[in-house]
């Protein structure tokens, strides 16, 4: 086991299962942070804090839906939070007047931000301890911006790769890219609706003042607008998917157009030849017999037609068709990319974008 605790001074201490008991203050707010408890170090912590059954069965049972529940004392959360390699974690906040507890099934890398954060803001946590629950709240949001970033970089470049040289191992990141933002979303959204209609029908908690309200709004449109943001990259990732299939498709296409190339260069070819490979007896004896008709017939000929081929492919414009075509891909990038391009990074009304988060967090 993790454990974190700052004080109402925001002097961190780390502890252990077997001394946590004895070290948490009798007095003034505090914030003690988890990971990867015990049911037995659960249990302890349930019994110095006198927590009812309901919230001492709650805290140690991960991997349930998004929850937000309050009661006159309680303010009980689960949350999601980015934990890098790891993935995802889920964690339980639990907030009253007099503390704040969040346990996580694994490392956090949001409460690191948050710890500063606290230790920055502690006189203003002492006049109002909500405020440490909103700080816990931003920082876990404030954390999934990497993952996007990265989520950006990945797309920037296989969208470039589409265009040149589209092949199956790109598809095959853009599938697990998806996979990742879809799962992001499905634990995200049931979040974003309960928040939203605590803050549309109830318009308060117990605990939580009215000088700390507008923060949680601010936080209900954080989470909203990373929602939507996850929305759009999973939709980006979805038409590049679509169209690394046309390109393929269209790569295929002019594979099998440069093999009609070749087949039309030959085909007049193959014709001389078996004209003049018919054994007549005149044309053995007497056309085809001398050296003079050898060179003009069986060689001249076919560079003649050789030739006419290519004059003909020439004017066509067939010839250096790919090497256009490749050329064009690389100076001009297609619309859609430009589109979705512009819409990550220019947001309306000041929304979050993976670059830069807004400025009003508690």
């Amino acid at each position: 086991m993790r454990a974190t605790l700052i004080d109402a001074q925001g002097v961190r201490t780390s502890l252990s299962g077997s001394d946590l008991a004895d070290r948490l203050p009798a007095q003034g707010f505090f914030w003690l942070d988890l990971a990867n408890a015990s049911a037995d170090e659960f249990a302890v912590l349930a019994s110095v804090l006198h927590l009812d059954d309901t919230l001492s069965s709650w805290l140690p049972r991960f991997g349930r839906s998004a929850h937000l529940e309050s009661s006159p004392q309680y303010l009980r959360i689960s949350a999601w939070a980015d934990a890098g390699a790891q993935g995802i974690v889920e964690g339980h906040i639990l907030y009253s007047p007099n503390w704040l507890i969040t346990a996580f099934d694994g490392d956090a890398l949001g409460t690191e931000a948050a710890y500063q954060r606290f230790r920055e803001l502690c006189d203003r946590i002492a006049a109002d301890p909500g405020y440490a629950l909103l700080i816990v709240l931003n920082e876990l949001l404030t954390g999934f911006y990497p993952r996007l970033e990265r989520a950006d970089e990945l797309l920037d470049r296989l969208e470039d790769q589409i265009f040149l040289d589209p092949v199956s191992e790109q598809l095959l990141s853009l599938a697990d890219l998806r996979r990742e933002l879809s799962s992001l979303h499905r634990l995200l959204v049931p979040l974003r609706d309960r928040v939203e209609n605590v803050v549309t029908s109830i318009g308060g908690f117990p605990g939580i003042s009215a000088n700390v309200w507008p923060a949680f709004q601010t936080y209900s449109e954080r989470l909203a607008d990373l929602v939507e943001l996850i929305d759009d990259y999973r939709q980006r990732t979805a038409d590049a998917m679509e169209a690394h299939v046309a390109n393929r498709a269209n790569q295929q296409s002019e594979q099998i157009n440069r093999l009609t190339v070749v087949s039309w260069v030959f085909l007049p070819i193959s014709f001389l030849t078996g004209y003049f490979g018919m054994n007549f007896d005149w044309a053995v004896n007497h056309l085809l017999s001398t050296r003079d008709a050898f060179l003009l017939l069986g060689i001249g000929l076919p560079l003649a037609s050789l030739l006419l081929t290519l004059l003909l492919f020439k004017s066509l414009g067939w010839l250096g068709a790919w090497r256009r075509k490749r050329k064009h891909a690389k100076r001009n990038r297609p619309d859609w990319v430009r589109r979705t391009r512009h819409h990550q990074h220019h947001r309306p009304g000041g929304a979050p974008t993976p670059t830069g988060q807004p400025a009003n967090r508690p």
